[in-house]
């Protein structure tokens, strides 16, 4: 949602799969339809052994993926095989976040409200729709 807008509806698959934790679901799939009129698809899960994947985004204009914890990005006049250094710093954990803030440290990048809610909703439309076996429209 910050790189692509508001989302209009979503469908998803919820599972658990390996059971380790509980009744917790811990594989899902998600496409979504954005309001501007991009197609995503969304894949969390706690099934890997290794985890080796962290992230992947891909486009018509390149892709980016962090492996082992070594960010790769290959885009149009851009095609180096070896993993991208020069990174600014890592922010704080959220929970960091959170407590700074707390503790008055000014400045914290924290998510306003408004956004989180947004998020919640789409969570919330996800997880009816793999109930319900639809495409869900995001409240």
């Amino acid at each position: 949602m910050w790189m692509l807008g508001d989302i209009e509806a979503v469908v998803a698959d919820l599972r658990v799969v390996s059971g380790r934790y509980g009744k917790c679901d811990d594989n899902g799939q998600a496409l979504i339809k954005f309001k501007n009129g991009v197609m995503g698809a969304l894949t969390a899960g706690w099934v890997d052994v290794a985890n080796p994947v962290t992230l992947m985004i891909s486009g018509t204009e390149g892709n980016a993926v962090i492996v082992h914890d070594q960010l790769f990005f290959k885009a149009k006049g851009y095609n180096d095989d070896k993993p991208v250094t020069q990174l600014p710093a890592a922010l704080p954990l959220p929970m960091d976040q959170f407590v700074n803030a707390v503790e008055g440290k000014p400045d914290q990048p924290l998510v306003k409200p408004a956004e989180a809610a947004a998020r919640v909703a789409v969570m919330e439309a996800m997880y009816k729709s793999a109930r319900v076996g639809k495409w869900e429209d995001v409240g």
